[in-house]
């Protein structure tokens, strides 16, 4: 719906940016006179290119879900553990942002938290674990 609204404010923007150059171009400025059809246009231009950005801008709930699969895609590729920092580098997120969207995928319950030996984060995502672990350390090693 964003999409539409957006390319239509566009559409109609167009057309009135248009009427005003041709009326500025070909002399019928009648009572407004050139400077009120050069502002028209100007203000219309203007919020032309807001209904462009609006039209082109990416949905967040598609960043997140993109950024999710990242994540799972660099989970699966470690078996199963992966921690802050490795998220941060091979996703390429602010380290703020991979901490969220880890939190989030411990609500939903794709992961766990849990700490290393050395007091390290470590965020397990079952699924893609070894099917054979021998205690509860061994994702932690």
């Amino acid at each position: 719906m964003r999409t539409f609204l957006g390319w239509f404010i566009v559409a109609m923007s167009g057309f009135f940016v248009v009427a005003a150059i041709s009326d500025l171009v070909s002399g019928n400025t009648g009572e407004e006179g050139p400077g009120v059809l050069a502002g028209i246009a100007v203000f219309f231009a203007i919020v032309g290119a807001l209904g462009y950005r609006l039209a082109s801008a990416k949905n967040p709930r598609n960043l997140a879900t993109s950024s999710e699969q990242r994540i799972l895609a660099l989970a699966k590729q470690m078996q199963g553990r992966v921690t802050l920092a490795e998220v941060v580098l091979h996703c390429q997120l602010e380290t703020e942002q991979a901490r969220a969207h880890l939190r989030e995928m411990i609500r939903k319950g794709l992961a766990e938290l849990h700490l290393s030996d050395q007091g390290d984060e470590v965020y397990m995502f079952a699924g893609f674990a070894p099917e054979t672990k021998e205690t509860a350390k061994d994702p932690l090693d």
